[in-house]
């Protein structure tokens, strides 16, 4: 018998399975062991699957987040490359058949990309971007995806239909314009006489009359609010677990912690004494994220500041997420002096590396100071410069 982190029962060891603490689709995999646990029951850890990490992962921030600055790992050489696609809502200026949605992607710089599926039937979907992500995991539920390069030239092309079979491995997949590649084996042309396929060809065709006219596209993102202070506050409780043991989870800030976890109504959450702050709350040491800031990557800090151990969170782009594990002075006995300088781990997922731990002040001397750091220093190798790449033969649009 064992306690599970999460729900805080004892149960049977064979209940209990592998957790990614920080997901695998944000790097979690690169990450050493301390960013993972074998005290999560299987219950716990598909609920916060889908729940938890899924509403944080699929939100309209994180996706913006995951886009940014991924072409620094491009190799200019060879089209081999996966883009994060940009996510930009559920278009509703133009019809769509009964009781589907069509949501708007973009593969920077190579191609606009609409999807079609079956519209949410629980408002809770609504919120992800995409839609169920369950749904997107059987053949028979995916939707379609239909694919405009925006770029004629072979590497742009090849990097887009990479990236877009990657995001979207299950679903039926066509392009509309430019003659496809041989390789592109899971890509068809529309076909007009097809019924479904006519449907779809004259949305896009819609799709394309709107912007030529400048009208644009209506389109709606929902977002959902507490879905980040949720993600940090179950952080939080595994951390102190890992760091503290069993009688952090008995502790008031383990039982909070624990509490904002698993309360999926986020007024309710509001409630719970949990201290941060999330995207859209401003915090006292939001001044850090451009310290913090790693193109690509996902910057995670532990840091003692007087009589509080909080968590940092830096994405590529946008502010820190910061939470509170605990201000209890009964635990920091425990805590290594190194946590008043800082401990930070770096995962850059476009190239499925990770460094860390290391002390922040390594990590700032290596950013922003004369002391580079060997590990840091092999990493930001892999980056390299935008001018390299290959031209996208897309006209400038002027500025105004």
């Amino acid at each position: 018998m064992k306690t599970c982190i999460y729900c805080g029962l004892d149960k049977q060891d064979n209940d209990f399975s592998d957790e990614h603490i920080w997901p695998d689709a944000l790097g979690g995999d690169f990450l050493p062991t301390f960013w993972r646990t074998d005290h999560v029951c299987g219950a716990c850890n598909n609920m916060s699957g889908v729940f938890v990490d899924g509403a944080f992962i699929k939100s309209f921030f994180v996706t913006s987040a995951r886009s940014h600055d991924a072409l620094d790992y491009l190799n200019p050489e060879k089209p081999t490359g996966i883009l994060p696609l940009s996510y930009l809502g559920v278009i509703q200026n133009i019809p769509v058949q009964d009781g589907e949605v069509a949501d708007f992607w973009v593969c920077a710089p190579g191609a606009n990309i609409i999807h079609f599926r079956k519209a949410s039937e629980e408002v809770t979907w609504n919120a992800y971007a995409g839609g169920d992500p369950r749904r997107q995991s059987k053949r028979s539920k995916a939707g379609r995806v239909i694919v405009a390069l925006t770029s004629a030239e072979p590497y742009w092309i090849d990097t887009a239909l990479s990236s877009v079979k990657h995001h979207f491995s299950k679903a039926d997949k066509f392009v509309t314009n430019l003659e496809l590649p041989r390789k592109a084996k899971h890509f068809r042309n529309l076909d007009a006489t097809d019924l479904q396929q006519a449907a779809d060809l004259q949305f896009i065709k819609a799709f394309e009359a709107n912007t030529v006219r400048g009208k644009g596209l209506h389109n709606h993102i929902a977002i959902a609010l507490g879905a980040d202070s949720r993600f940090m506050a179950k952080l939080a409780l595994a951390i102190g677990y890992k760091l503290f043991g069993v009688r952090f989870l008995k502790s008031p800030s383990g039982l909070n912690l624990r509490k904002a976890f698993r309360e999926a109504n986020p007024e309710k959450r509001k409630q719970i004494p949990i201290r941060g702050s999330g995207f859209l709350t401003s915090g006292d040491h939001n001044d850090i994220g451009h310290m913090l800031r790693w193109p690509g990557g996902w910057c995670l800090l532990l840091l003692r500041l007087s009589d509080r151990l909080s968590l940092v969170v830096q994405p590529p782009s946008g502010r820190s997420l910061i939470i509170q594990i605990t201000d209890d002075p009964e635990f920091f006995d425990k805590l290594g002096a190194e946590y008043r300088d800082g401990v930070a781990w770096l995962t850059v997922p476009p190239v499925a590396k990770a460094v860390g731990p290391i002390s922040l002040p390594e990590y700032l001397a290596h950013q922003h100071g004369p002391h580079a750091h060997p590990e840091l220093r092999n990493l930001e190798a892999l980056r390299n410069q935008r001018d390299r790449l290959p031209p996208t033969g897309i006209p400038k649009k002027p500025k105004t």
